[in-house]
């Protein structure tokens, strides 16, 4: 009842204060705005947290100011969560304390502090965000690969072509979506190695990318990658050839890959094998019509 848990706020035990503003949060009857505020200066900081939660659903002035304030709790929980609530944020205020935040020794609060800022236009933003790339932390550098790739700035490209080698997967993903937005034919190049990735969502990003930026270049690459062993990516690969040149079966750099292609059909793995038939099978289709139209076209009688 929320008579009771507004008791429970005064109550000796941190676990009962903490429940209680839990339960007033999710009930949507919170305890007034002053008390909140008190709350975050409480000894225990789970229920620090909890009173910053439940501030994070009041977007009054003094709301923010109290959880901009508590960026600097000795808590680094405290700091996080704090964080987290300034993130739909629209206030001037939270800036310098979540730049600040964002050097903080803790990965958790900097995580938070740059997803909060986000989308922040502002060149000291973007230079934490760009600082953030090199963070120790992959979720820290996810958060602010995933703020720049929003942006697509072409100036950064040479941050994103670095991330491509970065050891976290999602990492190398978003560095390749930034490629792709940017759309550029010349860093196709670029792109090639990640089809050859350990992971299939970043072969597969990658293969979407490439038939973004349509570069011929990338035909053999994507004829290899027929035969990948992962579903997703060998109908990424068919697409991107499409988008690059409809008659790509046709194309010399499709027939450069058919000894490649050929010796997987000894592959181990049947599901390799059975895919390199199949693209051989469109590949001398393909070389038999070309020299029965050369035949005809050049008078000679086949027999």
């Amino acid at each position: 009842m929320v008579w009771l848990d507004s008791i429970r706020l005064r109550s000796s035990s941190p676990q009962t204060r903490r429940k209680a503003i839990e339960r007033l949060t999710a009930a949507g009857k919170l305890p007034n705005l002053k008390g909140l505020i008190a709350s975050l200066g409480d000894p225990n900081p789970q229920v620090r947290c909890a009173a910053a939660r439940a501030l994070g659903t009041i977007n009054e002035e003094l709301s923010v100011a109290a959880r901009v304030a508590a960026l600097a709790d000795v808590n680094s929980e405290v700091r996080a969560t704090a964080a987290t609530t300034l993130k739909e944020v629209q206030d001037p205020r939270r800036v310098e304390p979540l730049l600040k935040s964002a050097r903080d020794p803790d990965p958790a609060v900097r995580l938070a502090a740059i997803t909060a800022l986000g989308q922040e236009p502002s060149p000291h933003v973007t230079a934490t965000l760009l600082n953030g790339l090199g963070d120790p932390d992959a979720r820290v550098r996810l958060a602010a690969a995933q703020a720049l790739e929003q942006q697509g700035d072409p100036a950064h490209l040479t941050h994103f072509l670095t991330l491509l080698l970065d050891e976290h997967f999602e990492v190398r993903i978003t560095a390749i979506q930034f490629l792709r937005r940017i759309s550029d034919p010349e860093i196709a190049p670029a792109l090639l190695p990640r089809l050859a990735d350990p992971d299939s969502d970043v072969r597969r990003a990658a293969a979407q990318a490439l038939g973004t930026v349509r570069n011929p270049v990338a035909l053999e690459p994507l004829v290899l990658a027929l035969t990948d062993e992962e579903a997703a990516v060998r109908h990424a690969a068919a697409a991107a050839l499409e988008e690059i040149d409809p008659r790509w079966v046709r194309t010399d750099a499709a027939q450069c890959a058919v000894p490649q292609i050929e010796a997987m059909r000894s592959d181990p793995r049947p599901w390799i094998a059975a895919a390199a038939d199949k693209v051989l099978e469109k590949l001398y289709a393909a070389k038999d019509k070309d020299t029965e139209v050369w035949n005809r076209e050049s008078g000679i009688r086949t027999l």
